[in-house]
């Protein structure tokens, strides 16, 4: 087989598992966790079951799927632009902005209803929990590095992070309630003065105490 053979396949391999996660995706956001179903998933696709089960053996993988996509996409969101304000610290409200983009989407919800509703599940529940923990602790922690937080605080600074990231989310929640988006923006405006403050003043004590 050539080498351009081999890279096709490789592409349309990926380019199927994509449009999988992607269906799977739309699938839990507009019917719920409990009717999803893989042979739901794969008709939205437009392929077989068979071949979505040759790219995820069961629902529990494909549900993985879709968790290790919304981390993809935060990464990727994360390292698109350095987020630098002009005084050289980091641009909260420009950060914030950037990562409601992620989970102010509708489609977000998708993450929600595999937490919730495997909820009951006591042989994946946990496996999602831990999940979702490890591959967030594998995204924020390089990102906060290379932006050259002392060590020291390095704890604290994860923590405030951490809570941008619990308030944004709950944020996504209101948009349930149909609320308008002038209340997103001066919440997600409120959220990134807050955070910001905080972290300028971890920053600023870190330095009086080198």
């Amino acid at each position: 087989m050539s080498a351009v053979l081999r890279r096709s396949q490789v592409d349309r391999s990926a380019e199927t598992r994509a449009l999988l996660i992607r269906a799977a995706t739309e699938t839990l956001h507009t019917v719920g966790y409990a009717n999803t179903t893989t042979a739901l998933v794969a008709r939205r696709a437009g392929v077989t079951t068979g071949a979505l089960h040759h790219h995820f053996a069961s629902k529990d993988e494909l549900l993985f799927g879709v968790l290790d996509s919304a981390s993809e996409r935060l990464l990727a969101r994360l390292t698109e632009k350095e987020h630098r304000s002009t005084g050289g610290g980091i641009d909260m409200p420009g950060l914030v902005r950037h990562l409601w983009a992620i989970y102010g989407d509708p489609e977000y919800w998708a993450i929600w209803e595999i937490i919730i509703g495997t909820r009951a599940d006591p042989r994946l529940h946990p496996r999602i929990v831990a999940h979702r923990l490890k591959t967030m602790r594998k995204v924020i922690h390089p990102w906060l590095g290379r932006h050259g937080f002392d060590p020291a605080t390095e704890t604290e600074v994860m923590a405030v992070f951490e809570f941008m990231l619990i308030a944004i989310r709950g944020l996504g929640l209101e948009r349930f309630l149909d609320k308008d988006e002038d209340y997103f923006a001066r919440n997600l405006a409120l959220l990134g003065e807050l955070v910001g403050d905080r972290l300028a003043r971890i920053a600023a004590r870190g330095s009086r105490e080198r």
